[in-house]
């Protein structure tokens, strides 16, 4: 709901509404929306909150970071288990846009596949 305040604990070095937050730091989300977002793709971890039973991502958005859907699901560990996930759009990605995967590194759609990094 907003205005309720969630803490979060940053995963990754990332900024939220041009504050930067750098990885291991503690702050506070106002918008649970948001708060499942940045969980969503990565970027932080929430107290009492865990993956475990969550589905794996079956879709990616684009984005700078994109997207992972359906929401509330994980992120793909690796390069090699985001083979299945569709993406959209199915056509390449435009420079910058990617996805953060479980293990930190970061993808991007070229057509066909995915491909390690943001798109070029």
């Amino acid at each position: 709901m907003p205005g309720d305040s969630i803490d979060v604990t940053a995963r990754t070095y990332h900024t939220e509404y041009g504050t930067v937050h750098l990885e291991g730091e503690t702050y506070a989300v106002t918008d649970r929306a948001l708060a499942e977002t940045l969980r969503g793709i990565g970027f932080v971890s929430i107290e009492g909150w865990s993956d475990e039973g969550a589905p794996t991502a079956t879709g990616a958005t684009a984005g700078s970071p994109g997207t992972w859907t359906p929401p509330g699901s994980v992120a793909p560990a690796t390069l090699a288990a985001a083979a299945p996930v569709i993406a959209s759009p199915l056509t390449a990605w435009t420079p910058g846009q990617h996805m953060i995967l479980g293990d930190a590194s970061l993808c991007a759609w070229n057509g066909t596949a995915w491909v390690a990094g943001a798109a070029p």
